[in-house]
């Protein structure tokens, strides 16, 4: 009996260190410079995606502005709901215009990877 609680224990704090770690990645994103952020969401496209020099560029353009629209919205006097709205048709345009600037192959990978992450998240 003692062993059993022993181990249900062991899996409580497992769980709670995991909750922890997940947490603060998303803490670590929101501390980044919207610069950063652009960067790092082109890195892992130009990884992901296999992106040429002329598409990492025009990539890194549409994401910085992407992203410091949605860095503006913070100071914006709306509601959660509005905001939350706003972020969404930013998320799609942004989609739209990628489309522009990838293949064929390389957007439907990424609606893929975005699936993937979306799922991911849910969990």
């Amino acid at each position: 009996m003692k062993s059993l609680k022993l181990i249900f224990a062991s899996l409580i704090i497992s769980f709670g260190v995991n909750a922890q770690k997940a947490t603060q990645k998303k803490m670590d994103r929101n501390y980044l410079s919207p610069e950063q952020k652009a960067k790092f969401q082109t890195e892992k496209m130009k990884t992901e995606l296999n992106l040429s020099n002329e598409q990492y560029d025009k990539a890194y353009q549409i994401n910085m502005g992407i992203v410091q629209k949605n860095k503006s919205l913070e100071d914006q006097k709306m509601t959660t709901y509005e905001r939350e709205n706003a972020v969404k048709q930013n998320k799609e345009a942004r989609i739209l215009m990628l489309k522009e600037v990838l293949s064929a192959e390389q957007f439907n990978k990424m609606q893929e990877n975005l699936k993937e992450n979306k799922q991911a998240d849910k969990e």
